[in-house]
Protein backbone atom coordinates (compact mmCIF):
# COMPACT_ATOMS: atom_id res chain seq x y z
CA UNK A 1 0.00 0.00 0.00
CA UNK A 2 2.76 2.34 0.89
CA UNK A 3 4.54 1.49 -2.53
CA UNK A 4 1.52 2.55 -4.09
CA UNK A 5 1.49 5.53 -2.40
CA UNK A 6 4.47 6.73 -3.05
CA UNK A 7 4.19 5.84 -6.54
CA UNK A 8 1.13 8.25 -6.85
CA UNK A 9 3.00 10.96 -5.43
CA UNK A 10 5.83 10.11 -7.94
CA UNK A 11 3.20 10.67 -10.84
CA UNK A 12 1.70 13.62 -9.66
CA UNK A 13 5.40 15.41 -9.42
CA UNK A 14 6.11 14.68 -12.36
CA UNK A 15 2.97 15.27 -14.14
CA UNK A 16 3.74 19.19 -12.31
CA UNK A 17 6.98 19.32 -13.92
CA UNK A 18 6.03 18.15 -17.40
CA UNK A 19 3.81 20.66 -17.30
CA UNK A 20 5.75 23.61 -15.77
CA UNK A 21 8.18 22.84 -19.02
CA UNK A 22 5.67 23.07 -21.61
CA UNK A 23 4.81 26.61 -20.22
CA UNK A 24 4.16 29.17 -22.41
CA UNK A 25 6.63 32.09 -22.34
CA UNK A 26 5.06 34.95 -23.79
CA UNK A 27 1.96 36.71 -21.37
CA UNK A 28 -1.21 36.14 -22.66
CA UNK A 29 -4.03 39.26 -22.44
CA UNK A 30 -7.03 38.46 -20.48
CA UNK A 31 -9.49 39.79 -23.67
CA UNK A 32 -7.19 37.20 -25.88
CA UNK A 33 -9.82 34.46 -27.32
CA UNK A 34 -7.09 31.98 -26.14
CA UNK A 35 -7.98 32.70 -22.07
CA UNK A 36 -11.68 31.82 -22.86
CA UNK A 37 -10.68 28.79 -24.17
CA UNK A 38 -8.27 27.58 -21.58
CA UNK A 39 -11.17 28.45 -19.10
CA UNK A 40 -13.27 26.03 -20.58
CA UNK A 41 -10.59 23.63 -20.61
CA UNK A 42 -10.06 23.89 -17.07
CA UNK A 43 -14.13 23.99 -15.91
CA UNK A 44 -14.87 21.13 -18.51
CA UNK A 45 -12.28 18.47 -19.95
CA UNK A 46 -12.64 15.32 -18.47
CA UNK A 47 -8.44 14.68 -18.69
CA UNK A 48 -6.12 15.79 -16.06
CA UNK A 49 -3.25 16.11 -17.54
CA UNK A 50 -5.64 19.06 -20.32
CA UNK A 51 -6.86 20.35 -17.09
CA UNK A 52 -3.86 21.02 -15.44
CA UNK A 53 -2.37 22.51 -18.28
CA UNK A 54 -4.99 24.78 -18.77
CA UNK A 55 -4.22 25.89 -15.31
CA UNK A 56 -1.21 26.34 -15.41
CA UNK A 57 -1.30 28.47 -18.99
CA UNK A 58 -3.85 30.70 -16.78
CA UNK A 59 -0.91 31.68 -14.70
CA UNK A 60 0.63 33.54 -17.63
CA UNK A 61 -2.51 35.60 -18.72
CA UNK A 62 -3.49 38.83 -17.27
CA UNK A 63 -5.61 38.07 -14.60
CA UNK A 64 -9.27 38.95 -15.00
CA UNK A 65 -12.25 38.37 -12.81
CA UNK A 66 -13.12 35.07 -14.85
CA UNK A 67 -9.38 33.84 -14.95
CA UNK A 68 -9.24 34.32 -10.85
CA UNK A 69 -12.42 33.10 -10.49
CA UNK A 70 -11.86 29.61 -12.71
CA UNK A 71 -8.39 29.06 -11.02
CA UNK A 72 -10.12 29.73 -7.51
CA UNK A 73 -12.20 26.96 -8.46
CA UNK A 74 -9.79 24.07 -9.62
CA UNK A 75 -8.36 24.31 -6.00
CA UNK A 76 -10.93 21.90 -5.22
CA UNK A 77 -10.26 19.52 -8.54
CA UNK A 78 -10.45 16.14 -8.18
CA UNK A 79 -6.79 15.62 -9.00
CA UNK A 80 -4.25 16.71 -7.17
CA UNK A 81 -1.83 17.99 -10.17
CA UNK A 82 -4.57 20.02 -11.31
CA UNK A 83 -5.21 21.52 -7.36
CA UNK A 84 -1.33 22.24 -7.49
CA UNK A 85 -1.06 23.77 -10.98
CA UNK A 86 -3.80 26.38 -10.40
CA UNK A 87 -2.21 27.32 -6.98
CA UNK A 88 1.06 28.01 -8.69
CA UNK A 89 -0.91 29.89 -11.23
CA UNK A 90 -2.84 31.97 -8.45
CA UNK A 91 0.74 32.68 -7.07
CA UNK A 92 2.22 33.96 -9.91
CA UNK A 93 -1.29 36.49 -11.09
CA UNK A 94 -0.87 37.73 -7.82
CA UNK A 95 -4.37 37.25 -6.42
CA UNK A 96 -4.33 38.27 -2.24
CA UNK A 97 -8.02 36.91 -2.25
CA UNK A 98 -7.35 33.71 -2.65
CA UNK A 99 -4.82 33.53 0.23
CA UNK A 100 -7.47 31.91 1.99
CA UNK A 101 -8.06 29.02 -0.27
CA UNK A 102 -4.70 28.45 -0.88
CA UNK A 103 -3.88 28.52 2.88
CA UNK A 104 -6.30 25.31 3.07
CA UNK A 105 -4.25 23.64 0.78
CA UNK A 106 -1.65 23.47 2.93
CA UNK A 107 -3.93 20.53 4.51
CA UNK A 108 -4.18 18.56 1.22
CA UNK A 109 -3.06 15.02 1.32
CA UNK A 110 -0.42 15.31 -1.37
CA UNK A 111 2.42 16.98 -0.67
CA UNK A 112 2.89 18.69 -4.07
CA UNK A 113 -0.28 20.22 -3.55
CA UNK A 114 0.94 21.62 -0.11
CA UNK A 115 4.07 22.92 -1.37
CA UNK A 116 2.28 24.71 -4.13
CA UNK A 117 0.12 26.16 -2.18
CA UNK A 118 2.72 27.18 0.48
CA UNK A 119 5.37 28.84 -2.50
CA UNK A 120 2.06 30.54 -3.99
CA UNK A 121 1.15 32.39 -0.54
CA UNK A 122 4.85 33.04 0.35
CA UNK A 123 4.77 34.84 -3.20
CA UNK A 124 1.50 36.73 -2.51
CA UNK A 125 2.40 37.47 1.42
CA UNK A 126 5.59 39.20 -0.16
CA UNK A 127 3.75 41.34 -2.35
CA UNK A 128 1.15 42.61 0.39
CA UNK A 129 4.23 44.06 2.03
CA UNK A 130 5.06 45.85 -0.85
CA UNK A 131 1.71 46.82 -0.90
CA UNK A 132 1.56 47.75 2.70
CA UNK A 133 4.50 49.94 2.46
CA UNK A 134 3.49 52.08 -0.11
CA UNK A 135 0.24 52.55 1.13
CA UNK A 136 1.18 53.73 4.63
CA UNK A 137 3.09 56.61 3.16
CA UNK A 138 0.24 57.99 0.94
CA UNK A 139 0.26 62.03 0.08
CA UNK A 140 -2.46 63.40 1.92
CA UNK A 141 -5.40 65.94 -0.29
CA UNK A 142 -5.95 69.11 1.11
CA UNK A 143 -4.26 70.91 3.60
CA UNK A 144 -3.80 68.37 6.64
CA UNK A 145 -6.41 68.23 9.78
CA UNK A 146 -6.75 65.13 11.12
CA UNK A 147 -4.10 62.78 12.19
CA UNK A 148 -5.50 59.29 12.20
CA UNK A 149 -3.92 56.02 13.21
CA UNK A 150 -5.25 52.27 12.21
CA UNK A 151 -5.40 49.57 14.25
CA UNK A 152 -5.74 45.92 12.90
CA UNK A 153 -8.70 44.63 12.12
CA UNK A 154 -10.24 42.20 14.37
CA UNK A 155 -13.18 39.32 14.46
CA UNK A 156 -14.70 36.70 16.22
CA UNK A 157 -15.24 34.58 13.05
CA UNK A 158 -13.72 31.49 13.17
CA UNK A 159 -11.32 30.65 10.72
CA UNK A 160 -10.19 33.67 9.17
CA UNK A 161 -6.79 34.10 8.87
CA UNK A 162 -4.78 37.04 10.04
CA UNK A 163 -3.41 37.53 5.94
CA UNK A 164 -7.45 38.28 5.50
CA UNK A 165 -7.68 41.15 8.54
CA UNK A 166 -4.18 42.40 7.25
CA UNK A 167 -5.57 42.78 4.13
CA UNK A 168 -8.68 44.17 5.81
CA UNK A 169 -7.10 46.62 7.36
CA UNK A 170 -4.78 47.49 4.41
CA UNK A 171 -7.86 48.74 2.32
CA UNK A 172 -8.92 50.57 4.79
CA UNK A 173 -5.96 52.43 5.05
CA UNK A 174 -6.12 53.12 1.63
CA UNK A 175 -9.71 54.26 2.07
CA UNK A 176 -9.39 56.92 4.34
CA UNK A 177 -5.86 58.07 3.09
CA UNK A 178 -8.12 59.34 -0.03
CA UNK A 179 -10.00 61.55 2.55
CA UNK A 180 -9.50 65.43 2.15
CA UNK A 181 -6.88 66.55 4.80
CA UNK A 182 -6.15 63.43 6.71
CA UNK A 183 -2.36 61.83 7.35
CA UNK A 184 -1.39 58.71 8.46
CA UNK A 185 0.03 57.74 11.85
CA UNK A 186 2.67 55.30 11.54
CA UNK A 187 2.58 51.53 13.15
CA UNK A 188 3.71 51.38 16.47
CA UNK A 189 3.82 55.18 17.50
CA UNK A 190 4.23 55.84 20.63
CA UNK A 191 1.46 58.31 22.61
CA UNK A 192 4.19 60.44 23.50
CA UNK A 193 5.35 61.25 19.77
CA UNK A 194 1.56 61.36 18.77
CA UNK A 195 1.29 64.06 21.13
CA UNK A 196 4.26 65.83 19.78
CA UNK A 197 2.95 65.33 16.02
CA UNK A 198 -0.64 66.81 16.55
CA UNK A 199 1.02 69.57 18.93
CA UNK A 200 3.80 70.77 16.35
CA UNK A 201 1.43 70.76 13.27
CA UNK A 202 -2.15 71.51 14.65
CA UNK A 203 -3.97 68.56 13.98
CA UNK A 204 -6.75 66.25 15.37
CA UNK A 205 -6.04 62.57 16.48
CA UNK A 206 -8.33 60.19 15.71
CA UNK A 207 -7.91 55.98 15.93
CA UNK A 208 -10.20 53.62 13.72
CA UNK A 209 -10.31 50.29 15.35
CA UNK A 210 -12.27 47.75 12.92
CA UNK A 211 -13.61 44.41 12.95
CA UNK A 212 -14.65 42.00 10.87
CA UNK A 213 -18.58 41.08 12.59
CA UNK A 214 -20.13 37.93 10.30
CA UNK A 215 -19.54 36.16 7.22
CA UNK A 216 -22.56 34.49 6.04
CA UNK A 217 -22.98 31.85 2.89
CA UNK A 218 -25.56 32.69 0.99
CA UNK A 219 -27.79 29.79 -0.22
CA UNK A 220 -27.30 31.35 -3.58
CA UNK A 221 -23.62 30.52 -3.47
CA UNK A 222 -22.94 34.36 -2.37
CA UNK A 223 -21.53 35.70 0.62
CA UNK A 224 -22.81 38.76 3.06
CA UNK A 225 -19.53 40.28 5.15
CA UNK A 226 -21.19 42.58 8.19
CA UNK A 227 -18.59 44.92 9.76
CA UNK A 228 -18.48 47.56 12.54
CA UNK A 229 -15.47 50.52 12.73
CA UNK A 230 -15.29 52.56 16.07
CA UNK A 231 -13.84 55.98 15.75
CA UNK A 232 -11.85 57.10 18.84
CA UNK A 233 -9.44 60.20 19.52
CA UNK A 234 -5.57 59.52 19.52
CA UNK A 235 -3.81 58.98 20.86
CA UNK A 236 -6.77 58.95 24.20
CA UNK A 237 -8.79 56.59 22.43
CA UNK A 238 -11.99 57.73 23.60
CA UNK A 239 -14.57 57.02 21.81
CA UNK A 240 -16.75 59.30 19.28
CA UNK A 241 -19.03 57.17 17.00
CA UNK A 242 -19.28 53.58 15.55
CA UNK A 243 -20.08 53.08 12.22
CA UNK A 244 -21.35 49.93 10.27
CA UNK A 245 -21.62 48.61 6.84
CA UNK A 246 -22.81 45.15 4.98
CA UNK A 247 -22.66 44.03 1.82
CA UNK A 248 -23.48 40.96 -0.35
CA UNK A 249 -21.85 39.65 -2.98
CA UNK A 250 -23.66 37.23 -4.87
CA UNK A 251 -22.77 34.42 -7.76
CA UNK A 252 -20.36 32.45 -5.90
CA UNK A 253 -17.21 33.61 -7.27
CA UNK A 254 -13.35 32.95 -5.66
CA UNK A 255 -13.51 36.31 -4.56
CA UNK A 256 -16.01 36.90 -3.21
CA UNK A 257 -15.50 37.23 0.45
CA UNK A 258 -12.57 40.34 -0.73
CA UNK A 259 -15.19 42.39 -2.60
CA UNK A 260 -17.80 41.62 0.24
CA UNK A 261 -15.54 43.18 2.92
CA UNK A 262 -14.17 45.81 0.76
CA UNK A 263 -18.19 47.03 -0.09
CA UNK A 264 -18.66 46.63 3.74
CA UNK A 265 -16.00 48.49 5.16
CA UNK A 266 -16.52 51.21 2.19
CA UNK A 267 -20.50 51.53 3.74
CA UNK A 268 -18.81 52.02 7.03
CA UNK A 269 -16.43 54.42 6.41
CA UNK A 270 -18.89 56.79 4.20
CA UNK A 271 -20.06 58.01 7.33
CA UNK A 272 -16.10 59.23 8.47
CA UNK A 273 -16.08 62.36 7.16
CA UNK A 274 -18.84 63.94 8.94
CA UNK A 275 -17.56 62.21 12.25
CA UNK A 276 -13.83 63.40 11.63
CA UNK A 277 -15.30 67.05 11.59
CA UNK A 278 -18.24 66.93 14.63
Amino acid sequence: MLGMLNGRVACVCMAIAALVLVLPATRVRADDPRSSYLIKLLQGSSQFRVRAQAAISLGSIDPSSAVREALGNALRDSHPAVRASAATSLGRVGDRSSVVALRALERDPEEPVRSAARTAVAKLDGSATQSSAVASTPTPSGPAQYYVAVAQTATRVPGLEASALSQARDYIKQHIAQLDGVVLAPEGETSETADRVLKKRGLRGFYIDSSIMTVEKKPNGGTRVAVSVILATYPGRDMRAIMQGAATVSGGGHDDYAQAVQGAFSGALRQLPSALSR
